[in-house]
C-alpha cells in the first residue's frame, strides 16, 4: 500500500474526481466497505516522539495493517480496514508496538521495551483531542488527535537530580560567598 493522491477523469464532462487514501489490493478504488478516517497522532517517551520515526511507518514493515497504521513520517494515523478498531487496538496494530492492559494498567511496549503503568514511577497517558480516555474503549474518529504520553521514573529521577544539583551549587555559592565575606571583615579589622 502507498499513500496517493489519485486524480480521475470521470465520465465524458471531464469532471475531476479526487480520491485520498491507501489503494487495496482488491482494486484501484478499493471496497466501499472499508473505513476511511484519519487524524493526528503522537507519541513519546521521556519527551522523545516516536510516531514519525521510519521504523514505524508502514512503508517501510513487512506486515503492515489497513486498519490502522501511520504513514510518511507526517505525524497522522489512518484507519482503512473494514472494522473500527479502539485506540488500544490500533497501537497494537502498529509496527514495533504493543499495547495490553495488565491488573487495570496500560502496558506499552516500544522495540522490545516494556512500560508498565502499573509499576512505580511509569505513567501512561492517553488523551484524545487533550482529554484522558480509556483507550480499550475508544473508537477514534476522523479528524480526532491521539496523544499517547509515557514518563518514566528514570526521566522524574532527572529532574529531580537536577533541580536537586542546582539547589546544591547555589548553596555552595552562598557558603564561599559567606566565607569570603568573613574573610573581608576580619583583613578590615587588623588595618
Amino acid at each position: 500500500m502507498e499513500r496517493r493522491t489519485v486524480l480521475s477523469m470521470a465520465g465524458a464532462t471531464g469532471g475531476m474526481l479526487a480520491l485520498s487514501g491507501c489503494l487495496s489490493n482488491g482494486g484501484l478504488f478499493g471496497s466501499n466497505d472499508r473505513i476511511n478516517k484519519n487524524g493526528e497522532i503522537a507519541i513519546t517517551v521521556d519527551g522523545e516522539s516516536f510516531e514519525t520515526k521510519s521504523q514505524f511507518q508502514s512503508e517501510n514493515v513487512d506486515n503492515e495493517s489497513a486498519s490502522f497504521h501511520l504513514h510518511e513520517s507526517n505525524g497522522r494515523w489512518y484507519m482503512e480496514g473494514k472494522e473500527p478498531v479502539t485506540v488500544a487496538e490500533g497501537i497494537d496494530l502498529l509496527p514495533s508496538f504493543e499495547f495490553e492492559t495488565v491488573s487495570g494498567s496500560p502496558v506499552v511496549t516500544i522495540e522490545g521495551t516494556e512500560y508498565d503503568a502499573g509499576e512505580s514511577g511509569t505513567e501512561i497517558s492517553v488523551r484524545l483531542d487533550g482529554e484522558e480516555i480509556d483507550p480499550t474503549e475508544h473508537e477514534p474518529v476522523d479528524g480526532e488527535e491521539i496523544s499517547v504520553e509515557i514518563t518514566t521514573e528514570s526521566e522524574t529521577e532527572t529532574e529531580t537530580e537536577t533541580a536537586d544539583d542546582d539547589a546544591a551549587d547555589e548553596t555552595n555559592a552562598a557558603d564561599e560567598t559567606g566565607a569570603a565575606n568573613e574573610t573581608e571583615s576580619t583583613s578590615d579589622g587588623e588595618n
